[in-house]
């Protein structure tokens, strides 16, 4: 009998790994995967493309130059193959030991990586649980995350890493019923140091199950714990800015430019998008390209200015809480809401780059009023204190206030 017919019920028990509450982690496949591919790509792409180059004066020919992509390339996956191998060679494979299988929905994820070797007592770790929904449509598929957060843990004396997470209950638990539409949930651990940095990821198992009494206690304490981070935090170095105006109305500010890495790599893709419609309209392409991709172009560069001189100005006070909008400083849009109206203020997922998913902050008011506002804030425990920090401005109880920061 195989482990879902012994366990038709229990789904986080119908793999093995899963079963034993051991998963196990390791860079040796990836590394000799992406070796052979550095193999098989030189082997065709070097005999090609560097005669060619040699056969012709790029000054006079520089139609040929584009072939100088394919060493470059072959190149860079000789680059990482090698570092793939180092990685590999340092630290070994690692296993994630699970406290309690599996990890639940409105409760914790909890549990140890160890590591082959390498990490040293001390060590700063970071650590990331991810959502993602892979959706799978005729020849294409994508992966969208839907939530994670992450934390900064030192590892033990005996060089295990300790992982401990809050999952929110609105988070959907892990489902491959439907290829076409699969939940999954990602533990990934990331170290620098030595070498090369430290890198593992866990397929992990999380489910919506019953907690026994003991655990719901501990659930209970590390909310607890959370809740006191968010009173503790102290905005430092943040591009949010809060604090009080001149006539005593609380004020947050999210000034432009706030998240770097998405703007640069937005930049990156803009630029790409640009090029190609360049090329789209040089060479006469059908007229449906030369219509949508411009489109698309606009939508971006859109999409991009919002990113780089968008700024968010939220101001609490005198019974309204009042949003405005601007672009390069000037007001494009201003939502006002009666601080009676507003029912609860939290911290929800915003925008998403990779697998991080950023926060952004939800007003609830009125019997189904929604505002949104300040998204790609990258801190989940800033957004928490963001949130309580609101609805304490608009005059929320502390026992509502607890519950949005969840």
């Amino acid at each position: 009998m195989n482990l879902k017919q012994a366990h038709p019920d229990e789904p986080w028990l119908w793999h093995a790994q899963w079963a034993a509450g051991e998963i196990h982690s390791s860079a040796k496949p990836g590394a000799i995967a992406i070796c052979a591919i550095a193999l098989f790509w030189n082997a065709i792409a070097l005999p090609t493309a560097v005669p060619t180059l040699l056969a012709h004066n790029l000054s006079y020919e520089p139609k040929f130059a584009w072939l100088a992509l394919f060493p470059i390339v072959g190149l860079g996956l000789i680059a990482w193959a090698i570092h793939l191998l180092l990685r590999w060679n340092a630290y070994g494979d690692s296993r994630f030991e699970m406290k309690s299988v599996p990890g639940k929905i409105g409760g914790t994820l909890e549990g140890y990586i160890h590591v082959g070797s390498g990490i040293e007592p001390m060590r700063r770790v970071t650590l990331k649980l991810v959502c993602i929904n892979h959706t799978n449509s005729g020849n294409s598929g994508s992966n969208r995350p839907l939530w994670s957060d992450e934390s900064e843990v030192t590892a033990g004396g005996d060089g295990s890493i300790p992982v401990v997470f809050l999952i929110p209950p609105e988070c959907r638990p892990t489902d491959d019923s439907d290829l076409r539409d699969r939940i999954y949930w990602r533990l990934k651990a990331q170290s620098a140091g030595g070498i090369v940095n430290y890198k593992s990821s866990f397929a992990v198992p999380i489910f919506q199950i019953g907690e026994t009494s003991a655990q719901a206690a501990e659930v209970l304490d590390l909310r607890a714990r959370r809740e006191q981070r968010v009173s503790e935090f102290r905005p430092q170095g943040s591009a949010i800015r809060f604090g009080l105006t001149a006539d005593g109305q609380s004020e947050i500010y999210f000034r432009p430019f706030r998240n770097p890495s998405v703007t640069f790599a937005l930049l990156g893709f803009f630029a790409i998008w640009s090029g190609t419609t360049y090329e789209i309209f040089r060479e006469h392409a059908p007229l449906i390209f030369r219509i949508m991709w411009p489109a698309f172009e606009a939508i971006i560069g859109l999409w991009l200015i919002l990113i780089m001189f968008g700024s968010t100005t939220v101001q609490i006070g005198d019974g309204l809480l009042k949003v405005t909008w601007r672009v390069c400083g000037i007001p494009v849009r201003t939502r006002r809401v009666p601080s009676s109206e507003a029912r609860d203020v939290r911290s929800i997922a915003g925008m998403t780059a990779g697998t991080t998913v950023y926060r952004r902050i939800q007003v609830r008011y009125g019997q189904r009023g929604e505002l949104n506002f300040g998204d790609g804030i990258v801190d989940p425990i800033e957004a928490d204190w963001l949130a309580t920090k609101i609805g304490e401005a608009l005059g929320l109880t502390h026992a509502s206030a607890e519950k949005t920061v969840a």
